[in-house]
C-alpha cells in the first residue's frame, strides 16, 4: 500500500514544479498527514506526525505557493472516471457542505445556513460536484462560494488574496451549472445530474442543465406547485383596447391548477404506489413504496410548460422523498428510485472526508490556502477510491477507515519516544509564547492610541 501511494503522488508531481521551485516534498508530506490517524489534521498535527515533514514550508506549501488547484482537480476527475465512469450507472452529484469558523478574517465567512448544523451560523460553504458509480464516489470538482458582502468589500477581499476574476458574486446553482459543463468537457461519461433541493427547486438550473442535453434527477420541496397535465401557456392576442397591451402568459386549458406536490401526493401515492429496491446494502436490497407520475412545472412567465417525472419515496419514519427528472417517459420505476437512491453516497464522501482527511479541519485563511487544502483532500480521496475499488472482491467491506490505520504502518512517521514528545511540546509553547506577546502588543497599542491623538490635537 505504501508503493500505491507513492505512485499516486508520482501521477500528480507535475502540478507541484512551478517556476522552477520543486513542492512535491511538501504535498507528499501533507497527503501523507491527512491520510493519517491524529486526531485533528491540520498543519501543526501534520508536521509532529509525518517524518521528516516541516511546519514553515508546508505553510508556504499551502498559503502562498502558486501551483495550480484547478490542474490537480482536472487531473483527479480524469483519474475518477477511469475508476468510476463508463457504466449505465454512473452519475455527477451537485451538493454542497459548509465549514463552520469563529471571526470573520476567513475568505467568504459569514454567517448563512450551514448543512452541517441545520441552522445559520459563522461558517464558510464549499459547492462540489461527485462523481459515483453505486457505492464508489470521488470528489472532482470545486468551488467557493462567495456572497454578495465579500465582493462588495474590495479592500477585504484584498485582505485574503481573492483573485480579481473572482471578485463577483455568482449563485451556488452558477457555480454548480459551471462545474458540470466542466466536467463534460473534461470527458465525464455520467448518465445523469443529482442534486438535493436547493439545485432541484431553482427551475433556471434544471432548465439550463435539460437544455444542454444532460438527464437530471433532482430532490425538491414539498411545496412545490406542479400541473397534472400540460397548461399550455399562451400569451393573449392583443385585444385593441387602449393601453398597455398584457403579455405575462397564461394556462390556455380550463380547468387545470397547479398543485403542491404534497397534496397530490396525498391524494394519489396511497392507491398508486409501489414496493421496489431502490439501493444496495450490506445487509442486502433496501426495498420501500414508490411512486411515479408524469408532471408540468411551469415558471408562470414562459409560453412552454416543461414534462417532469414526479418520483416519491416513503421512508421508514413514514415521511416522503420528492424528486423531479426529465427522463424519458419509458423511464422504468425502479431506474427512477435506484436514480433518487444513489445521493446518498456523495453524503458518506463528505463524511469520509471530514472524519477522516481532516477536510474542515484546516486552519487556513485566505483563498490560495483554502482552494489548495481543499483539492489536497480530494486527492486524498481518489487514492482510498482506488484502494477501495482494487480490494472489492478481496475485502469487500474495506473502509477509509481501515485504509488510514494501515498507512499508520506503512507511511513513515516520527518516532513517539520521550525526546520527540517534549520536541513538540516546546513547540507549541513557543508558538502559543508568540500569539500572547502579539497580542500583547497589540493591546498596549491600542490604548496608546488615544493619549497620542490627544497629544495632537
Amino acid at each position: 500500500m505504501a508503493r500505491r501511494f507513492t505512485d499516486c503522488c508520482a501521477m500528480f508531481e507535475r502540478h507541484f514544479i512551478v517556476r522552477g521551485h520543486d513542492v512535491i516534498r511538501h504535498a507528499r508530506h501533507y497527503l501523507s498527514g491527512l491520510l493519517g490517524t491524529q486526531r485533528r489534521k491540520n498543519i501543526e498535527r501534520i508536521e509532529a506526525d509525518v517524518a521528516e515533514s516541516d511546519y514553515q514550508g508546508m505553510q508556504q506549501f499551502l498559503s502562498d505557493s502558486p501551483w495550480d488547484h484547478a490542474a490537480v482537480m482536472r487531473q483527479v476527475g480524469e483519474e475518477a472516471e477511469r475508476v468510476l465512469g463508463g457504466t449505465g450507472q454512473t452519475a455527477l452529484y451537485v451538493d454542497e457542505t459548509s465549514f463552520v469558523k469563529k471571526g470573520n478574517a476567513s475568505v467568504g465567512v459569514q454567517r448563512q445556513y450551514c448543512g452541517r448544523l441545520g441552522k445559520l451560523e459563522n461558517c464558510q460553504v464549499g459547492v462540489f460536484v461527485s462523481l459515483g458509480c453505486k457505492r464508489r464516489t470521488a470528489l472532482v470538482d470545486f468551488r467557493l462560494f462567495l456572497p454578495e458582502s465579500w465582493v462588495e468589500d474590495s479592500a477585504r477581499c484584498t485582505k485574503v488574496k481573492v483573485p480579481e476574476a473572482h471578485r463577483h458574486h455568482r449563485t451556488k446553482t452558477e457555480l454548480a451549472l459551471e462545474m458540470v459543463v466542466a466536467a463534460r468537457a473534461r470527458g465525464s461519461t455520467h448518465q445523469w445530474v443529482g442534486g438535493d433541493e436547493v439545485y432541484g427547486n431553482n427551475q433556471a438550473f434544471v432548465g439550463a442543465l435539460e437544455d444542454m442535453g444532460e438527464v437530471f434527477l433532482m430532490d425538491v420541496a414539498s411545496n412545490l406547485r406542479v400541473w397534472e397535465s400540460d397548461p399550455r401557456p399562451q400569451v393573449p392576442a392583443d385585444s385593441g383596447q387602449r393601453g398597455r397591451p398584457y403579455r405575462r402568459a397564461r394556462a390556455s386549458r380550463s380547468g387545470v391548477k397547479a398543485e403542491k406536490i404534497e397534496t397530490l401526493t396525498a391524494r394519489l401515492f396511497a392507491s398508486e404506489a409501489r414496493k421496489v429496491a431502490i439501493r444496495d446494502t450490506d445487509k442486502g436490497a433496501l426495498c420501500a413504496r414508490v411512486w411515479v407520475r408524469n408532471v408540468w412545472v411551469w415558471d408562470g412567465k414562459s409560453t412552454d410548460a416543461r414534462r417532469r417525472r414526479l418520483v416519491v419515496r416513503e421512508e421508514a419514519d413514514g415521511t416522503f422523498k420528492y424528486s423531479l427528472s426529465n427522463a424519458p417517459a419509458d423511464t422504468p420505476w425502479e431506474r427512477l428510485a435506484y436514480m433518487q437512491a444513489q445521493r446518498f453516497w456523495i453524503e458518506r464522501c463528505f463524511q469520509d472526508a471530514k472524519s477522516e482527511l481532516g477536510m474542515a479541519q484546516y486552519e487556513l485563511r485566505g483563498w490560495t490556502g483554502w482552494h489548495h487544502h481543499i483539492a489536497l483532500v480530494c486527492l486524498a480521496l481518489l487514492f482510498l477510491l482506488k484502494e477501495r475499488s482494487r480490494a472489492k472482491t478481496s475485502v469487500p467491506l474495506l473502509s477509509a477507515r481501515d485504509i488510514v490505520e494501515l498507512l499508520a504502518v506503512y507511511l513513515p512517521r516520527r518516532p513517539r519516544d520521550e525526546t520527540e514528545v517534549l520536541r513538540q511540546i516546546q513547540r507549541r509553547h513557543a508558538a502559543r509564547q508568540r500569539d500572547i506577546d502579539n497580542r500583547h502588543r497589540r493591546v498596549r497599542g491600542a490604548l496608546r492610541k488615544p493619549s497620542i491623538q490627544k497629544l495632537t490635537k
